[in-house]
């Protein structure tokens, strides 16, 4: 893949082991943003959510993952489906609602109905065309683990594609009885590049008190960090070149569910050190790594 002149910029500049001074443009441009969305942001597996909000059939909600929409289904306890949140027809959104419960997805614009693993089965346009068994809404590989949600968003198509291992082990196992006790979106207007390396330095901002006892990385955008019996995932949500939000899930076994702090530590710090500065040497080898790797 060609790479936009900021990007090849600083990546001349990583390689040759010297300072690195990027232009503007490497957090300003669209194309520099385009690129990493398709070689890095949707890198698997991403830690989305929690299952409980798909404990019964029926169950979706909505996703904003970086600049793509997708929606999770429950159709049954062994089917449960990611897909990409775009009506075949014109791309406009067919799940509306942050989460909801029904039999169908339906796409407001023209009238298109969809079934909850995706089939289009009833547009007001088109009806000649009886057999719509090969227009379906294109899906993710996804994966329950621990409590967790995952998604693999590096490929979609008709049936979720053959996706790799991913290590959970790592995680406490009291994650997979949790109940989720807080749940924040906090929208700022950074680009996710100094975001990311300010939060993942740092992810006890997410609790109430300083101190962690454990973090996972789950690919480039989220992670796993526990305290006790609490723990948080944290997604960092790229919009746009200079907007990207911080997702925060806080998780607790039934028994240690006390209301958690609505995110104060982390608010207070985005307010009192704003991570503006310049990006350090470690971030720069790791995003040209993971960039190159993928593109390759």
């Amino acid at each position: 893949m060609e790479f936009p002149d900021p990007l090849k910029t600083v990546g001349a500049q990583i390689e040759a082991g010297g300072e690195i001074a990027p232009p503007p443009e490497f957090f300003e441009a669209y194309d520099v943003f385009s690129a990493e969305l398709t070689n890095l942001l949707v890198q698997p597996w991403l830690a989305v959510d929690h299952a409980s909000r798909l404990a019964e059939d029926g169950n979706y909600f909505r996703a904003e993952l970086g600049s793509r929409s997708v929606v999770f289904v429950r159709e049954s306890a062994e089917q449960i489906h990611a897909m990409r949140n775009a009506c075949l027809h014109a791309g406009y959104r067919v799940c509306e609602e942050e989460s909801g419960r029904g039999d169908h997805l339906f796409c407001q614009y023209h009238g298109w109905y969809y079934a909850l693993d995706g089939r289009l089965t009833d547009p007001l346009l088109r009806p000649e065309q009886t057999d719509r068994s090969r227009f379906r809404l294109p899906r993710y590989a996804m994966r329950i683990d621990r409590g967790l949600i995952f998604v693999d968003m590096s490929k979609a198509g008709p049936a979720p594609p053959e996706a790799g291992a991913i290590d959970t082990d790592v995680l406490p196992g009291h994650l997979a009885d949790a109940i989720v006790t807080g749940r924040d979106r906090v929208q700022t207007t950074l680009n996710w590049k100094h975001l990311r390396p300010w939060l993942w330095e740092q992810p006890d901002l997410v609790f109430a008190e300083p101190g962690f006892d454990g973090v996972a990385e789950f690919g480039p955008t989220s992670y796993v960090a526990w305290q006790g019996e609490k723990a948080a995932l944290v997604r960092l949500a790229p919009r746009f070149p200079g907007h990207s939000d911080i997702v925060v899930i806080r998780l607790a076994p039934p028994d240690n569910s006390s209301a958690e702090s609505d995110g104060a530590r982390l608010a207070a710090a985005l307010r009192d050190t704003p991570p503006a500065g310049p990006l350090g040497r470690g971030f720069y080898d790791w995003y040209w790594s993971a960039l190159t790797a993928a593109a390759a």
